[in-house]
């Protein structure tokens, strides 16, 4: 009989944590975080963290989402973060009475749930889809940029990228927004 989720406590090194979400739960993780030894920074919003993630790369090791502060919308950026950096863990807190945001959030690649004393639990569920239904390409590079050359990758940025120096723009805003787009903008139907 397959069991559907299962709650399993987290023992593993702390390191640095992003957490994303409004002011007053951003302060209840970091009073959680912090004690357990947690190197905590916080972001207001998906987009803000989704820039702070591009530019340091590989200093993050843990993203907690505060439900309660993400529109269904932006729940997407579970599986980019997942796709583009498979090495950070999500998890989601302020999962009480968002049942749908907490199933899509686990749909879409989270990790598990952060307890209010800052304990991670990990769901096992069964496998999910960690990418969109649709994949859709990258926007193309518009036309008044010089052209990139055949050895650079998405957005003219190549593998030297994460040598980037800090507080260079890593994306520009229609780029990221690009990035955690749901569905693509559908074309005016000719019903008029």
């Amino acid at each position: 009989m397959p069991v559907s989720g299962v709650s399993l406590p987290v023992t593993r090194p702390v390191g640095r944590a992003l957490v994303v979400g409004n002011e007053p739960c951003r302060a209840d993780m970091l009073r959680a975080l912090q004690p357990q030894g947690y190197e905590c920074a916080e972001a207001a919003d998906p987009y803000g963290a989704m820039i702070e993630l591009s530019r340091q790369r590989l200093a993050y090791q843990t993203l907690i989402l505060c439900l309660g502060s993400l529109f269904r919308e932006e729940l997407i950026f579970i599986s980019t973060v997942k796709r583009r950096m498979p090495h950070i863990e999500i998890w989601l807190t302020q999962t009480d009475g968002r049942m749908a945001a907490l199933a899509e959030g686990m749909r879409l690649g989270a990790d598990g749930l952060v307890a209010e004393d800052g304990t991670l639990h990990r769901l096992a569920a069964p496998h999910h889809d960690a990418t969109p239904a649709v994949a859709e390409p990258l926007p193309p590079v518009a036309a008044s940029e010089p052209e990139q050359s055949s050895s650079s990758g998405p957005y003219g940025l190549d593998a030297a990228s994460d040598d980037m120096p800090i507080g260079e723009p890593v994306l520009t805003a229609d780029e990221l927004r690009a990035l955690l787009q749901d569905q693509p903008s559908m074309p005016p139907s000719g019903n008029e």
